[in-house]
């Protein structure tokens, strides 16, 4: 939407908003427009106000929600939160996650405008992932008295833990047709083995061991993610 006034001096001025899908609220889109009327000088006068939608799309009938305890409501509040914040920042300035089918954790999202149409979703693990992810994961001192099995003792961060359940592995594999076929069976340790772990304390983390067991080899181990 967008508001323009002609001032008595013979010049424009104008606030503008948007939302990030359509809506039909006049309270939402009254409150979008309170914040950019702050910047809206009128100078001597406005002689002519001119309220225009430049910009629409159609508007599919939805089904409300009978009682709040259904959560129908919270997607809008998100949409109206995300509206809110765009209008103020800039639409460019918030951001959220869009899945990608990639195999690496670390890759398997990338950041989009919040308020832009995302593609289509990807179908994800049925293994849960970690609400934080580590930027680069951290190697860890970990104690695995039976080969191929979990830790029954960790140290990150100079901070020991003690293993008491744990979920796994579930085995995550280089992304073969984006290597070079030369290279491909070169460097085992891009193979990883993920593992859900919760210790004594009751804290979860995702670890993963690098590559395939070797006897001659101590397995290295690594630190990925946190879960709530």
């Amino acid at each position: 939407l967008r508001l323009g006034g002609s001032r008595v001096g013979g010049d424009d001025t104008h606030a503008q908003v948007g939302t990030g899908r359509p809506v039909r609220d006049a309270m939402h889109l009254k409150r979008l427009f309170a914040e950019k009327l702050e910047r809206f000088d009128p100078g001597f006068g406005i002689d002519t106000l001119v309220l225009a939608a430049i910009e629409v799309d159609p508007l599919a009938p939805a089904q409300a929600a009978l009682e709040e305890s259904q959560g129908g409501g919270a997607s809008e509040a998100l949409a109206h939160l995300l509206d809110r914040l765009a209008n103020r920042l800039g639409p460019n300035r918030v951001l959220s996650l869009m899945t990608l089918p990639r195999h690496p954790p670390e890759h398997a999202q990338r950041a989009i405008a919040a308020l832009t149409e995302a593609a289509a979703p990807v179908a994800s693990t049925l293994a849960p992932r970690p609400l934080q992810l580590l930027a680069t994961p951290e190697p860890i001192e970990a104690v695995a008295p039976v080969p191929d099995r979990p830790p029954v003792m960790f140290r990150w961060r100079r901070r020991q833990h003690r293993v008491a359940l744990a979920d796994g592995p579930e085995r995550i594999a280089p992304e073969w047709w984006l290597e070079d076929p030369a290279e491909l069976f070169n460097d085992a340790e891009r193979l990883r083995d993920y593992y859900r772990i919760e210790d004594t304390d009751g804290r979860r983390f995702w670890l993963f061991r690098a590559g395939l067991y070797r006897p001659d080899q101590p397995p290295k181990w690594y630190m990925h993610g946190i879960f709530p």
